[in-house]
């Protein structure tokens, strides 16, 4: 019973690990499931989806801002421009953030993980949502 509980401790420890990507250089904690490259919301429902979520015993998870999304882009690649650490990312990928458009009401800033374009979008649009945590 012993090893089973160490076994299932291990499995549980290395699933967390593939599922979340640390990056010391931001202090941050970033979702790494296939949901990040499976599931399109809309703003609002990214927003909800990441105050939701729990994930490697952490309930503190929150929709990113559009500098923290600049952190992970690696402007030395493509399909996807980012770090090479991430498992999950759709092509074609626009990935929501909070920070809202300072002059549109309705739309909020975003990264493009195929070539690590920032842009703006509706926030009624589909789009895919990976979310983040300051590591404490």
């Amino acid at each position: 019973m012993r090893f089973t509980l160490l076994f299932s401790l291990f499995f549980s420890f290395a699933l967390a690990e593939y599922t979340m990507i640390k990056d010391p250089r931001s202090n941050l904690l970033w979702e790494d499931t296939p949901h990040a490259e499976e599931t399109k919301v809309t703003q609002s429902k990214a927003a909800f989806y990441c105050g939701e979520l729990k994930l490697g015993g952490f309930e503190d998870w929150r929709l990113p801002t559009i500098q923290e999304l600049l952190t992970i882009i690696d402007y030395r690649r493509t399909s996807p421009a980012l770090l090479s650490a991430f498992s999950h990312v759709a092509d074609e990928s626009f990935y929501w953030s909070k920070t809202s458009v300072a002059d549109e009401s309705d739309a909020f800033w975003g990264v493009n993980f195929k070539r690590g374009a920032s842009s703006k979008a509706s926030e009624y649009y589909d789009r895919y949502v990976r979310c983040v945590r300051d590591i404490k």
